[in-house]
Order: structure tokens, then sequence, then C-alpha cells
């Protein structure tokens, strides 16, 4: 009997440490957990004292997560040990907690092995063992070589503002906006003033759309598309370019025409300054969460739209969040195949596997109930208004960090079901149900008959 039991023992050790979705989860939920102890420490604040342990948490969280909302301000509450500790957390969590660690291993020349390589290719999102640390390293090396160029561009924006601490600044920055985390370490004011500025608003749309376009996709565009064409690129690489460019330019034109007038935002620039501003707003809701206009003074219209480009998201393997765009391209395709009769789903001349399909509908759905869910549970506390709530949930979830002003007010247990909301933004909606969902048994030969459901 001791040595039956002993073996189911050892036999549910083994799954578990087998699920990809619970060691993915652990590790990220680890670093938060990490992050949170760091920042509560006295010398992690400003002014020497203990951070509320919610802040704390709510911080590291949107750290690791790469969203970008704080409870805290960031340039006045955390002195410069706390505000290190969050770019290391937003490194650590742009580039994925086994991509960072197996960097670290190779640096320090550790082997790796199979089952560190099998969570590598989940947390990459790589469908391959082909190649995969050579991909890690190539990874790495456009992370921060991007970030470098970046840095030192922001340097130069940021100069005439800050003086010298645009050096610390610009480096922070850029680590922040590559990442897609939208956390600023200047004064929050300043970007307000710097709507109109060409030179900050154009590096910072094109470190959140390098960010957040998805590492293989970049890969491919350099290796295949450079050598034979952006036709030869597989279709994965060309929903993101259509994607990214049919988002971008109409959330460009639609916040132009529904903020023109407003003059709180768009009104006082002139035109071309208004074209500058309108372009960052429809970059930065793809989980980057850098404005320089008031979310907090637009109008109930444009908030709507940025909830929806939100929603969506950036590209899959990339720093940004949401459901991304590859996922709302296969529900648009779907969709359209029942419109025309279609037996498959086509897109791009190319038939989708309805695995996919079905994945995509899942993710849409699980991520729809979260954020619902989250909305409602906030409403029960918030006073705020309900495009508020829904905006700053939407906002949780696809690790923007955009706000309408309302997050410092937020009570505790609102700050706690955001934290929630964040971290299941960053690990995935699937990843989260696989924790408990996965099943390594082998499927039943059972196939129930058909029935038929009026929809």
């Amino acid at each position: 009997m001791f040595q039956r039991d002993s073996y189911k023992v050892k036999a549910k050790e083994r799954v578990r440490t087998q699920n990809p979705y619970t060691l993915l989860a652990l590790s990220f939920l680890l670093a938060m957990l990490l992050g949170t102890a760091l920042l509560s420490l006295p010398f992690a604040a400003a002014d020497g004292e203990t951070t509320d342990l919610v802040d704390a948490a709510f911080t590291a969280v949107s750290c690791v997560s790469v969203t970008g909302l704080a409870t805290v301000d960031t340039y006045r509450h955390w002195s410069l040990f706390g505000q290190s500790v969050m770019v290391l957390l937003i490194q650590l969590g742009g580039l994925g907690i086994m991509t960072s660690t197996t960097l670290l291993a190779l640096v320090f020349g550790q082997h790796i092995g199979l089952q560190r390589r099998l969570l590598l290719r989940d947390d990459m999102g790589n469908g391959s063992m082909r190649g995969l640390l050579r991909i890690t390293k190539h990874v790495a090396f456009l992370t921060f070589a991007v970030e470098a160029a970046g840095a030192a561009v922001y340097i130069v924006a940021l100069y005439p503002y800050l003086g010298t601490t645009a050096i610390r600044s610009g480096i922070y920055q850029a680590v922040s906006t590559f990442c897609n985390a939208g956390f600023v370490f200047f004064d929050n004011d300043l970007p307000y003033a710097m709507a109109g500025d060409v030179l900050f608003s154009l590096t910072t749309s094109v470190l959140i759309m390098l960010g957040g376009f998805g590492y293989m996709a970049i890969f491919e565009l350099w290796d295949t598309g450079r050598r034979y064409g952006v036709k030869a690129v597989s279709v994965n690489t060309k929903i993101m370019l259509l994607g990214t460019a049919c988002l971008v330019i109409g959330g460009t034109v639609l916040i132009l025409i529904l903020e023109w007038g407003n003059g709180a935002t768009l009104g006082p620039l002139d035109t071309g300054h208004k074209v500058v501003a309108s372009f960052l707003q429809a970059v930065t809701p793809r989980t980057a969460g850098v404005a320089t206009l008031d979310y907090g003074a637009m109008r109930p219209a444009t908030l709507f739209l940025t909830v929806m480009l939100m929603f969506i998201g950036a590209g899959p393997n990339s720093t940004g969040g949401g459901i991304k765009i590859t996922t709302a391209a296969v529900m648009l395709a779907a969709a359209r195949s029942i419109f025309s009769n279609k037996a498959d789903v086509e897109l791009l001349e190319r038939r989708i596997a309805e695995v996919q399909v079905r994945r995509a509908f899942s993710i849409f759905f699980l991520s729809l109930f979260l954020v619902l869910t989250a909305v409602f549970l906030l409403t029960l506390y918030e006073p705020a208004t309900f495009l508020q709530l829904l905006f700053e949930t939407t906002s949780a979830f696809g690790t923007v960090g955009l706000t309408t002003g309302i997050t410092p007010t937020l009570q505790p247990l609102s700050k706690w079901i955001l934290i929630f909301v964040m971290y299941t933004g960053r690990i995935g909606v699937l990843t989260l149900v696989g924790i408990v969902a996965l099943k390594r048994q082998a499927p039943k030969p059972i196939r129930y008959p058909e029935g038929d459901i009026l929809l």
C-alpha cells in the first residue's frame, strides 16, 4: 500500500512539473513576488518610507507584465534604486522569464536541457525546437540593440527639457517603450508638453511598433523578406504587416476626426502637430501606454475606440499584449467564410486549420469574459463611470498602461483585481486555463453523436 501511494504521489508530481503552463505561470509569479519584495524596501521609495504592500505589488506586476499602470507616481515616489528595480523587471518581463534565464545560463556556460528548451519554446511562442538557442541570442541582440539606439535618440530629445538627467531617463525610457511597458521615467506632465515634438513622438512610435510586431516576424522580414520580397514571407507576417497598417492608419484618422476640435487635447495644436500626436495615440494602445494627450480629457467615442485597439493589442511572440492581431484576423476570416458559404476558413490565400480557428475564438471569449467580469466587480466598489472602468480594465488586460487618471484613486480590492487581470494578460488566458485543464492522459476513443442546436 505504501509503495502504491508513493507511486501515485510521484506520478502526480511528474505530471505537475511537466505542465509547461504551470511552470511558465509560476516563473512570472516568482518574478512578481521578488519585485514586490524589493519595492517594499524603505530605500526603494524616495521618502525612505515603506510602500504599502498593494502599491508595491501593483507596481511589480505592472512592470513584469509590461503594462505601465501605476498607483503611485513613478517619477516622484520611487528612488533611483526603486526605478532601477522597475527597469530590470520590465526588461525581464519584456524578454520573457525563460528567455532571460536562458540567456544568463548561456553567459555562464551552463547546459540547456530539454525541459528548459521546451519551456523556452512555449515562452517565445515558437512552434519548433529547431535553432531555438540561436533564435534566443538573436532576440537578445535585437532587444538590446534597439533599446540602445532608442536611448541615444531619447537622450537628445529629452535633453532640452531635463538637462543631464536626460541620460538616465532616456535609457530607462527606451527599455520601457520597446518592451511596451508604458511607464514614464520623468515628470508625468512632460509628455503632454511634448505632444507636438516630432523626434520624441516618432522615436516612441517606432520603438512601440518594433517591440509589438513580434520577434519571429521581424526576423522573417529581415531574412526572407529582404532576399525574396514581402510576398515570400509567411501568412503570419503578412497578417502582422496588413493588420498593423490598418490599425495605425485607421486609428490615426479616427482620432484626428474625433479630437480635432477638443480644446483639451488636439485643439491647441497646429495641423502638423495634430497628425503627429494622433499617430502616436493610435500606436500606443497597441500595449505601450506612452501618451502625449490626456485620456482623461478625451471624448467618450475616442476612449471607446482606444478600448477596442487595446483589446486587439499587438502581435504574437512580442513584448505586447491583447488578444493579438492574428487572433482578430482569424476571427474575421471565419466570419467571412460563413457569409461567403465557404467550407474552409481562408486568409490571404491560405487555409486556416480548424484547431487555430477554435483557439482564436477561445482566446477571444475567455479574454472578453475576464475583462467584463473584472469590470463588473469594479463597478461594485468604484464611483468612476462604466467607460472609465472598462478603459482601465482593458488597459490592464492588454498590458497597455493607458489610464483616464483613476488608477491612484482605486480601492485596495480593486487594485488586487487589476493585478490579477494584468498577470493573466501577460501569461495569456489559455495559459491560465491550461494550468488546471491540461490533461496528460490519452483522449478516450469516444465520439458522441451529432446534436442539432438552433443558433
